[in-house]
């Protein structure tokens, strides 16, 4: 077969043109053995569950829920930033560590609670998969011990924790793999929000709060403010974008 002048250089020109055009971030991704691996056994089950909600797949929209008292993470998903989320999946936290309460200085032991987003994958971690909390956020910063925060929290695999989100290696090669394929072809300010409670933050669950930190009028306010965004989302169900205020709060807009 020949090919004349003009058809080899249109060829040379679209393969040149490919090279040049940057990586959908789910393909750099996928250059990890882990993160290939973390597909082929979790893109079907993914699918489907998204399909069963009459979701797109692969998700646009996706949003995490943390509950450290019942040791549970859940998955929510929407088709447009703006539409009522839909409840996907929840999913085991393994273990915990430190108590109820937020995280104030290195060493503490916390698990941070309030609102964050995901900022960095490591495909390459020492707990198989993991994926990186925002934390220490705006709130945490005026809180916090100054210059002494911590941070290195993950939702990792693995059991062992100080102060992160431990799941099994089977949930996180599915949750990571949930995260890459939302986070591809989106712009680069576009990052996952996940939202750290001590609780549910319900009637039951609250009355629990108030009669076992009785002593601590402090963390009691803390959770109050907290579960605004919670009944936010109840209520809206849309993912809350809080404000802070000079003194920590936050402002949830309805």
């Amino acid at each position: 077969m020949t090919f004349s002048k003009g058809i080899l250089f249109f060829l040379l020109f679209y393969s040149l043109q490919l090279i040049g055009q940057p990586q959908v971030f789910s393909e750099k991704q996928l250059g990890n053995q882990r993160v290939w691996n973390a597909r082929l056994s979790c893109d079907e089950t993914l699918k489907n569950l998204f399909e069963s909600n009459y979701l797109s797949y692969p998700p646009k929209y996706v949003y995490w829920r943390a509950f450290k008292k019942e040791k549970q993470l859940e998955l929510w998903a929407a088709d447009s930033a703006n539409h009522r989320y839909k409840l996907i999946k929840t999913y085991a936290i393994v273990n915990t560590s430190g108590t109820l309460g937020p995280k104030r200085f290195e060493g503490d032991f916390q698990i941070p609670e309030g609102y964050y987003h995901i900022n960095q994958y490591n495909p390459y971690s020492n707990f198989y998969l993991s994926f990186k909390v925002s934390y220490p956020n705006k709130s945490d910063s005026i809180l916090g011990k100054k210059g002494q925060y911590g941070g290195q929290i993950f939702v990792h695999g693995d059991s062992l924790t100080i102060g992160c989100l431990p799941m099994s290696n089977e949930v996180i090669k599915e949750i990571y793999w949930c995260n890459i394929q939302a986070n591809s072809n989106k712009e680069n300010n576009y990052y996952i929000p996940i939202h750290i409670y001590p609780c549910r933050m319900n009637a039951t669950n609250w009355n629990f709060l108030k009669k076992t930190y009785s002593f601590d009028p402090v963390k009691l306010d803390f959770w109050k403010n907290l579960q605004s965004g919670y009944n936010f989302f109840e209520l809206i169900k849309t993912p809350p974008k809080p404000l802070v205020d000079q003194k920590g709060r936050y402002w949830i807009s309805y």
